[in-house]
């Protein structure tokens, strides 16, 4: 792992998640520089750093932290942090989480408390491993995909970039989830998964999606 830095932007704040980073970092002893709160109202538990984006001076600003729960949020805003120049810091990792030595995450990444990744492991960039999730052995995680509390992943599995995997879901080995794929919560996923899908139920069977119906609020979520 590359090694902490001494302080992080937390770019978009309106997120529930957003406390998680804070308890992560202070545990990590890692400063929160500034809170950038990019549009809605803040959530962060300390309004100190709190800075409204046009106030925001990014030129020398500490590497930043996307703090969302969709990957498609977290993209957005990791990209609109990019384009104001600033540099993603590594992966968060909460002390409280247990990674095999082998085990690579990527920039941006936030592995949260009580997660356990098996060896071998590849976390893209920009992933969220929530609370309690496990991750077995010689996994790969695509970018920006997010894995929900008390999720797991057996060995072997390849799971593409942009998915979110719900609270509680459980996939079996050797399986490959594919790209930008949803797969509810509690779902238990016993074959592969196409791109795109909508999965759930046990075992695990396609659904039409329908944000108007669902508790994840897809168009503006966090």
């Amino acid at each position: 792992m590359v090694s902490e830095p001494h302080s992080v932007t937390l770019f978009g704040i309106r997120s529930p998640l957003v406390v998680e980073y804070e308890e992560s970092l202070h545990r990590c002893g890692i400063a929160i520089a500034a809170a950038v709160s990019v549009e809605g109202a803040p959530r962060v538990m300390d309004p100190a750093p709190v800075v409204e984006l046009a106030r925001f001076a990014p030129q020398g600003a500490a590497p930043f932290l996307a703090c969302a729960f969709t990957p498609a949020r977290r993209r957005a805003l990791a990209e609109q942090a990019g384009a104001l120049g600033l540099v993603p810091a590594p992966a968060l990792v909460d002390p409280h989480a247990v990674l095999a030595r082998s085990v690579r995450a990527g920039e941006a990444s936030f592995v949260n408390a009580g997660a356990i990744i098996g060896a071998l492991s590849l976390l893209g960039q920009g992933v969220l491993v929530n609370r309690a999730a496990s991750i077995g052995h010689h996994a790969m995680i695509g970018d920006f995909t997010s894995i929900g509390p008390g999720a797991v992943l057996a060995g072997n599995i390849h799971v593409g970039a942009g998915c979110m995997i719900g609270a509680g879901a459980v996939i079996l080995p050797d399986l490959r989830i594919g790209a930008g794929c949803i797969i509810a919560a509690g779902s238990l996923v016993r074959e592969d998964v196409p791109d795109g899908a909508f999965v759930a139920g046990s075992p695990a069977r396609a659904r039409v999606f329908d944000p108007a119906r669902s508790a994840l609020n897809i168009e503006g979520a966090e």
